[in-house]
């Protein structure tokens, strides 16, 4: 990939590492496993979800407190 931009790169490698998890994961067999990981990526689901709404919660603070001059 040719590019400088940080976004594309950590685009880029971000898909690329969840492609290595994914083929991972396709080998676990076990039950109790499979769960602990359906755990993990919920849990990391919830935390995203969080952080994309305090960054929206404070995007409307400062647009109401700049954007009305």
């Amino acid at each position: 990939m040719r590019t400088d931009r940080k976004e594309d790169l950590d685009r880029y490698y971000n898909d690329h590492l969840k492609m290595r998890i994914i083929s991972r994961l396709i080998k676990i067999k076990s039950w109790s496993a499979i769960m602990g990981i359906q755990s993990y990526v919920i849990e990391a689901e919830v935390k995203e979800a969080s952080f994309e709404h305090a960054e929206q919660e404070e995007f409307k603070k400062w647009k109401e407190k700049n954007g009305r001059k």
